[in-house]
């Protein structure tokens, strides 16, 4: 790696990780509450997949590892809603799909079609990073919750049980992956060909 590269993912690694901890904290920034009692549609996935397409399945990762741990914190020591409190206190749910976040928006963005990073291909393949990113934290989130929560699924959501937990979680969660998803399909494009150029 040459001393420019080094510098170039040093400075986009503390960009990107000082700009999560400001979502984080900052209220309607990194989690925009639409309605009370359910999660904020978060926007710091957008973070974590710029991240991986800059830099790779190692920064991805790295930075939506630290998104994970701040999730856990902030679900002892900050939670505002009941399912947050449930939820997010698990370091798997919490951190693991925070992980894959920036590792599946790496590897579409860095691993297909290698050679096209900044013509339309690039732009398609940055949207693609971005949809299933986000898409790839909801459905992990929903995966682990159903798995570590069939046996009481009434204390995750009302009237569920084993077999319906996945499909209420998404019902309930429509709305947020929704929203994440379009934003990321929107965001990530705009930003991240705006970013590249910096690491030519």
């Amino acid at each position: 790696m040459t001393r420019k590269s080094s510098a170039y993912t040093i400075s986009i690694i503390g960009i990107l990780g000082a700009l999560i901890i400001l979502q984080a904290y900052v209220p309607m920034i990194g989690y925009i509450r639409i309605i009370p009692l359910l999660p904020a549609i978060s926007t710091i996935h957008l973070t974590v997949i710029l991240g991986g397409v800059l830099l790779g399945v190692k920064g991805g990762a790295g930075l939506g590892a630290f998104w994970g741990c701040i999730s856990l914190i902030k679900a002892y020591t900050d939670a505002t809603d009941p399912v947050t409190i449930l939820l997010f206190r698990n370091p798997i749910i919490a951190i693991v799909p925070r992980i894959m976040v920036g590792v599946v928006a790496a590897l579409i963005f860095n691993h297909i079609a290698k050679a096209h990073q900044h013509d339309l291909i690039g732009t398609v393949k940055m949207i693609l990073a971005g949809v299933c990113g986000a898409l790839t934290n909801s459905g992990l989130v929903i995966i682990f919750t159903w798995i570590l929560f069939a046996n009481r699924a009434n204390a995750v959501v009302a009237g569920a049980d084993a077999t319906n937990l996945g499909w209420l979680l998404m019902g309930a969660l429509a709305i947020n992956m929704v929203a994440e998803a379009v934003m990321a399909g929107i965001v990530i494009p705009i930003l991240g060909r705006v970013l590249l150029r910096f690491k030519r």
